[in-house]
């Protein structure tokens, strides 16, 4: 399964980890399953499933790809994380999710 370029990116934060199986990344600190959004619209194509262990799988937290990617960014940051190389990075991603076919 080809991943989704913000699951990919978002997979190599070190606060998440990648289920390749499922096409996820998990939040090592809270659990959230983090998916792309690909239900209908009127949700824009930058929308990430939020779904936090024991909630539903049926009814994820729907949010912009443009609002989480840079707060996990800033995160990753804190934790450690090359601040230049990864927001050289970052600056990239939503270009490369809006050409995902």
């Amino acid at each position: 399964m080809a991943l989704h370029p913000y699951i990919r990116f978002l997979g190599g934060l070190p606060q998440f980890e990648i289920d390749h199986h499922a096409g996820t990344a998990i939040e090592l600190r809270s659990g959230v399953v983090v998916a792309k959004y690909e239900g209908e619209k009127p949700h824009h194509p930058h929308c990430l499933a939020l779904t936090w262990p024991g909630q539903p799988a049926g009814q994820p937290v729907l949010v912009s790809a443009t609002k989480y990617v840079p707060l996990q960014v800033g995160e990753a940051i804190k934790l450690g994380a090359p601040r230049a190389e990864l927001l050289e990075a970052s600056r990239h991603i939503f270009v490369e999710a809006g050409e995902w076919h």
